[in-house]
Formats: C-alpha cells, structure tokens, sequence
C-alpha cells in the first residue's frame, strides 16, 4: 500500500497545502470593495446668512491621489488591463463598476483584499503583482500579500508570524482575508487543528458580511483542512461547491478554479476514484495555460501521477511525477522535491527498477532533514522499508519495525499503517497469528484516523492469506474489500 502524493493544497493555497490546499462577499448600502459607495465632496458649500442672501465659500479640492502606492496600484492596474485588451467595464464585471475601477486607476481610491483578488484573477495574475513594493506598517494590505506570497513558496511559518500579530489598520473585510490567509498557513504546515478554529471564524464574517465571493475561498481552505485530516469526502463534497461556483460565474477568478480544480483531482484520486480523477485533471490541464501558476501545476501533474498509477499507467505516472519533481525543484521546496522522489520510489519499485527506486528516497531522506519536516522522514522511512522487504523479508522486517516507532513519534498515520500492513504481510509465512495481530491493528487505527485505507489493508491480508494457501480466510478478506467500497 502506498501512501497518497503529498502535496500542498492550494491554496490558499494548500495539501495539497494543497492549500490548493491553497489558496486558496456582500454588505450595506451600495456595493463596493471598500464596504461604502464612493462619493465626491463638494467643490463648494452654499452658505445662507442672516438675511436671506446666498454666498458662496471655497473648499479645497479634493485630492487626486491619496498616496504614492496608491497611485502604483492604479498604474499597474491600468497598464495590466491595457495589455490584456480589456476596458474598464470588462475588468469590473460582474462585481464591480466601470467608475470604481477608474477611480481605482487614477489613485483616487484603495482597493480592498475582495478587490485586488477580484482584479488579479480577471487579469490572470497575482494579487501580490498589484501591489509590488514591501510590506510597510501603514500598508497592511503589503502585509497581507506577503504573507500570502510566504505561504506560497514554502515560508508559512514566517507567514504565520506575520499574520498573527497584524490586527491594527484592517477593516472588517481585510481581517477576514487575514483569517483566511492565517489557516491556510497552518494548513500548510501541517497544523489543521490550529486552523479550523479559524476557518470557523471566517466563515461566520463573511456571513455576517454578506460576501458569497469570500464564503467561496473560505470553503476552499476549509476543503484543504479536511484533506490534511484525511476527511477526502467531505474535502470533494466542498471542492465540487467551489468549481460549481466558479462554473456559474460566482467568483471569477482563474487561478482560485484551477487551484480547486487540481484540489478536487487528488481529493477524489485519495478515494481511488481513478476515472473521476483523471476526467477532474483534464478540466484543470485546459485552465492551466491562460497563467504562469508553476506550485499549482507541480501539484496537477504529481496528483496526475497518482491516478495514472492507480489506472495502471505505470509509464505515463513515472513522466508526470519526473514534471513534478522538475518544477518543485525550481520553486526551491524542498519538502514537496521529498515527496516526489519519495512517490518516484514507488513508481520504479512498481516498475521492477528496485536500484532506481533506492536511489531516490535515498535522496528524498536528504531533502526531508533539510526542510525539517519529520512527516515526510516518516513516508520515506515507510518507504525504505518496503523496498528492503520485496528482497530481504527479516531486514524489511526490523526496518518496519523502526520505521513503526518512528511513524507513531512523529503522528504520521499514513505511514503508521504501511509499517503495520508490511509487518503483517512479511510475518504471515513464518507466524501467521503475528501477522492477523499486525493486520488487526492497521485495521482498528485506520478506522478511527484513515478510513479511506481499510479497503487496502482488506485487499493486502487477502493476498497475503492465499499466499499460504489460506483461500477461505482470503476470500473472506476478499468481499470485507468490496464492502468498504460500497460503503
């Protein structure tokens, strides 16, 4: 059994994270990004005195421009626009006015987080290409940005450290981004419990809010939390909503429906719903070229890889994994550069390359301590083991064993239950009572934590039963498999 692709979601990004992981709308009175009607003052007040008679008093005049990065914004907004072809309208719709955006352009207004994202997904770029510059305490928006731009490369703990301590300077709708953008963070370093509170808290804002747009993105964090738990239904159930929403013209944002799109894809490929998966890629693969999104398209192909696996595509799996690999590399992340090698192992072991196979997680290991991440240290230990095993059964043995108790001290569920699979597989031979001991386990922990995994842990002791001739207990094994997929 092998463990599912470990990506990122988009995010928010995020897990995969995606997150697509990760990643990854409405109020009072007239509708705009900044939550009020933008109104001009008057150039002149009329003033009435004692006796009836009418005098006119001067005001100053409104200032075109109220800041420098202001008037950026505008300028790269309109030279972006201008590029692309596209009229003010175009660019405000279905949101948005034709004067708003003029008023954007001309610096006579700051855009809100809702209006860059909204602006930047029509233009097929990021919200962060708007802004540009450094993130400034009068400008919390660059603060915004960067942390978003953080998450993204890999830095989501620095994300973090921003995100948490910017209170001062947000409106309502800006702290609600800031929401979104802290959970994703955490999902992407692996710490959902820290981010459903917050996901719970967004969500509420934006109902309060009114704003369908950031319910949409809220639920696509939400979707990556749910994958980081292993909770694949439920994150497909959410994943549909969101491309159903972008489907019909809801939020209109490229980069955020191709995100969930790939989301969507490896959700499904997790529920070794191969088909499904693979028709979810070919979506995704047609978004892909209107932008230059080089993390979420190293997550299409890794997830591609998978299903191609799944279906049985040995060949095309190994080319699309080696794709990943190349843009992970470029991205500079190395935990994601890990798990690719770590899934190329399985890819060439599947293959009959066992030396290949070996070489790779040998240098996955290397990236893996680099980047800190004991999660995936404990895949590719799992991983290690199992390729021992397939020529050394008493060596894979002792390598699962320590694999095991490193898996439990880290929390890798994933890699928990192939340790205990693979012991129970190479003890049946020998000690078949051991062996239903070690399967028994990966049966009870999957129940509780990996639901999804108990129909390959049913299909594994069935081949392992009749491999010692033990067809009855196998072919019970055999249909308790088929049950878990009907359920």
């Amino acid at each position: 059994m092998r463990a599912t692709p470990r990506v990122a979601p988009a995010t928010a990004k995020q897990p995969w994270s995606p997150q697509r992981p990760t990643e990854t709308c409405g109020q009072l009175g007239p509708r705009t990004p900044t939550g009020t009607a933008p109104v001009s003052a008057p150039r002149s007040k009329v003033k009435v005195n004692l006796t009836g008679a009418v005098s006119i008093r001067k005001v100053p005049p409104v200032a075109e421009v109220r800041s420098p990065m202001v008037a950026d914004v505008g300028a790269r907004i309109r030279s972006l626009r201008t590029a692309k072809g596209m009229t003010q309208a175009q660019l405000a719709e279905p949101n948005y006015t034709k004067a708003y955006i003029s008023m954007l352009e001309s610096g006579r207004t700051r855009a809100s987080m809702k209006a860059l994202e909204h602006i930047a997904g029509v233009l097929g770029v990021k919200p962060a290409d708007l802004l540009g510059g450094a993130p400034t305490p009068s400008a919390p928006q660059f603060t915004l940005l960067e942390a978003r731009r953080l998450t993204e490369e890999g830095a989501a703990q620095a994300a973090i450290t921003l995100l948490v301590d910017l209170e001062d300077g947000l409106t309502a709708q800006d702290q609600l981004v800031r929401l979104r953008y802290l959970a994703a963070a955490y999902n992407s370093i692996g710490q959902p419990k820290q981010a459903f509170p917050l996901i719970e808290r967004a969500q509420r804002m934006a109902d309060l809010l009114g704003q369908e747009e950031e319910q949409v993105r809220v639920k696509g964090v939400l979707a990556a939390a749910y994958m980081r738990t292993y909770a694949y239904e439920d994150a497909a159930r959410i994943l549909r909503e969101c491309v159903k929403a972008c489907d019909d013209g809801l939020l209109n944002d490229p980069p955020f429906h191709f995100r969930r799109l790939v989301d969507l894809a490896i959700a499904l490929g997790n529920q070794r719903k191969s088909k499904e998966a693979l028709a979810v890629y070919e979506r995704a693969i047609e978004l892909s070229d209107q932008f230059g999104d080089r993390l979420s398209l190293a997550h299409l192909y890794a997830g591609l890889a998978k299903a191609q696996h799944d279906s049985g595509d040995v060949e095309a799996a190994i080319m699309n994994n080696q794709k990943s690999l190349h843009l992970y590399e470029e991205l500079g992340l190395l935990d994601q550069v890990a798990c690719a090698l770590d899934n190329a192992a399985a890819l060439y072991v599947e293959y009959g390359n066992l030396t290949r196979a070996r070489e790779s997680l040998s240098r996955a290991v290397k990236f893996a301590e680099e980047a800190k991440r004991d999660g995936t240290l404990a895949s590719i230990r799992a991983s290690q083991a199992e390729v021992t095993g397939k020529t050394d059964p008493a060596a894979g043995i002792e390598e699962a064993q320590s694999a095991l108790k490193f898996a439990r001290k880290v929390s890798q569920i994933h890699a928990e239950i192939r340790m205990l699979v693979l012991i129970g597989e190479l003890r049946m031979p020998a000690n078949g009572a051991a062996a239903r001991r070690s399967f028994q386990e990966a049966r009870q922990l999957a129940e509780e934590r990996a639901p999804h995994l108990l129909r390959l842990i049913f299909d594994r002791w069935s081949r392992a039963a009749e491999a010692t001739g033990d067809s009855d207990e196998a072919l019970r094994l055999a249909r308790r498999a088929l049950e878990t997929v009907r359920v």
